[in-house]
């Protein structure tokens, strides 16, 4: 199973496993149509493409951006080189997607907010949405954030 992978601005992925591993995960998730995530500056990109989730960590669909093709799956927020909190958001899926966070305390997640599908936020006006250690976006009706 995928615990992390962490994808930088200048479109670089580290995967935590051995070569050999990384390449069979790789390929059983695109064979499964898994998720498919990119970061990015979001000037550099323009809009959110279709059959995307874009959340962004400034207003008004600026600052950088993480894309997610995926409709059954979670990431990690802090796996990106994402500055802020989630402050808007570009839903092109047909499903919704969840911004969940994990407890230090208890370990417990709450869901923060749902990112409605066919829909977006310039500015969802609630700060630090994500924006804290231990936060996931999972999407789709069945995903649920990993321990």
């Amino acid at each position: 199973m995928i615990d992390h992978i962490k994808i930088t601005n200048t479109g670089r992925i580290y995967v935590t496993w051995t070569k050999k591993a990384a390449t069979a995960a790789s390929a059983l998730l695109f064979a499964m149509g898994g998720m498919s995530v990119t970061a990015s500056p979001a000037a550099a990109d323009g809009p959110c493409p279709a059959k995307r989730l874009c959340i962004y960590d400034l207003i008004n669909f600026e600052g950088n951006r993480i894309a997610s093709g995926s409709t059954n799956a979670c990431f990690e927020i802090d796996d990106f080189a994402f500055d802020r909190e989630i402050r808007s958001y570009d839903n092109n899926l047909s499903v919704d997607a969840a911004v969940w966070h994990r407890s230090v305390y208890t370990g417990l997640w709450t869901k923060e907010r749902t990112l409605v599908a066919n829909k977006f936020s310039s500015d969802i006006a609630r700060f630090n949405v994500g924006g804290t250690r231990n936060a996931q976006v999972c999407m789709g009706p069945s995903a649920y954030p990993s321990l």
